[in-house]
């Protein structure tokens, strides 16, 4: 490869395969799942090599929990963090806009749950996904079981292309 096709890929946005990941490439690849997603879907400010373990990780626990894999549902949203308008003091996630990649279906993923990198771990899931959030670069995640149903959703900033 000559120096300035190399010098172009670096600088290129959207990001060759191992820099960011693409999201709709992403989903198609897991398509032996349910899929939800909205029409115009923002990237994730994470590498692809840093959220597939932790993806792998989500769907391991719920296959554990209960729900062939068929029978899961993989979603991806864009989410607008607002500040609070009455005065209260903000909590996590801070306001702004992210990516949100659940993993959801007939499972016990445990009790509902929060992780962000500041608060304190608890026992549970997010704390034995940790180290996987801090590597894929999460902003925020929770654990939601709202029977029969359980989900793990996981926050990651909007990566913005250049102007």
């Amino acid at each position: 490869m000559e120096n300035g096709v190399a010098e172009a890929c670096f600088r290129r946005w959207p990001f060759p395969i191992g820099f960011a990941m693409r999201l709709e490439a992403l989903l198609r690849a897991h398509e032996f799942m349910k899929i939800e997603r909205p029409p115009e879907l923002w990237e994730a400010e994470t590498e692809d090599t840093r959220f597939l373990p932790l993806l792998g990780e989500m769907i391991a626990a719920a296959l554990v929990g209960g729900t062939p894999l068929e029978e899961l549902t993989l979603s991806a949203s864009n989410v607008v963090v607002e500040p609070p308008e009455d005065g209260e003091a903000m909590e996590v996630p801070q306001p702004a806009e992210y990516v949100a990649i659940t993993v959801r279906g007939v499972t016990d993923l445990g009790p509902d749950d929060t992780w962000h990198p500041s608060v304190p771990h608890r026992p549970g899931l997010l704390f034995r996904l940790r180290d996987r959030l801090e590597t894929a670069g999460a902003r925020y995640a929770y654990v939601r079981r709202i029977p029969p149903e359980g989900s793990v959703t996981v926050f990651f900033s909007r990566l913005v292309p250049p102007a």
